[in-house]
């Protein structure tokens, strides 16, 4: 049994399913044009290790299907530290409209990661600068693979403790709170985040906030562990909020305190000995 996880939530995975999923962005044409698309895949069977075999397996596959197929480039990258491959090709489609295709390959534990920018060629140009924003903020993850009922109850969620008003706000995930809260008032340290499991987290702007004279642009930030060691775990801040705003299981402070209880996180990060009262 395993937690497969996808867009909007998780759920229990018997063994000896698959995950062939495939995720499918599109980008309207202009002027009738075809539609251009960001597409990700997963290749769980493939016998080839290194992106860079597999690179030359899918090459030799399309420069056989695809009528017309040359091929532009090929470089060796890093996609969140991890070795992989970019090749850049074109074809013919029905004979007459010239497409282009960029695609990058990864490994990722037992997976092969494909992802693919196709649109046509006289388009692609414009495209570039997103295809690069992508890879540059792509995050692989260590998502825990343990069914939720064989241990301690595992959720998603993220905390985040107003400094103002005391309210203690329960999101379904990292992402989600990152984009429902102001980052002015983050930056400005108004909002504390923890885990699912307490532990205190840290926000990291990837893109600053700018000021320009009476105008403030907004930046993004993402959520990180705070391995600091200085900041009290969520049980131990539990009495500075005063109301939850939550979600489902999660929506008292009892519920939430009975939670925190079963992942048996310590009020301040390392063990002192001493719990705070809640």
């Amino acid at each position: 049994m395993s937690l497969f996880h996808f867009h909007e939530g998780l759920f229990d995975l018997p063994d000896g399913w698959r995950d062939q999923t495939m995720n499918v962005l599109r980008l309207a044409g202009q002027s009738g044009q075809k539609d251009s698309a960001i597409l990700v895949t997963r290749d769980s069977e493939t016998s080839l290790d290194t992106p860079g075999d597999y690179a030359d397996a899918q090459q030799e596959a399309a420069s056989k299907n695809f009528p017309g197929y040359r091929s532009l480039a090929r470089n060796a990258i890093e996609i969140d530290g991890q070795p992989a491959v970019v090749v850049d090709y074109q074809w013919r489609s029905n004979g007459s409209i010239l497409l282009r295709q960029r695609q990058a390959y990864v490994r990722h534990r037992d997976v092969m990661l494909i992802l693919t920018l196709s649109a046509q060629a006289n388009q692609f140009e414009a495209l570039e600068p997103a295809w690069e924003q992508i890879l540059a903020s792509l995050k692989l993850l260590e998502r825990k693979t343990e069914a939720a009922s064989s241990g301690p109850e595992w959720l998603p969620h993220v905390f985040a403790l107003s400094t103002q008003n005391r309210i203690l706000k329960v999101y379904p995930d990292s992402q989600t709170a990152c984009a429902r809260l102001d980052p002015l008032d983050v930056e400005n340290q108004q909002w504390v985040f923890f885990a699912s499991d307490g532990s205190p987290l840290k926000a990291t702007f990837t893109v600053p906030n700018r000021r320009r004279w009476f105008r403030a642009l907004r930046g993004r930030f993402e959520l990180q562990p705070d391995h600091g060691g200085v900041a009290l775990n969520l049980r131990g801040r539990l009495h500075d909020g005063d109301r939850v705003q939550g979600v489902a299981p999660l929506e008292t402070f009892e519920a939430i305190q009975a939670h925190l209880n079963r992942v048996a996180v310590s009020p301040s990060g390392p063990s002192t000995g001493q719990e705070k009262a809640s």
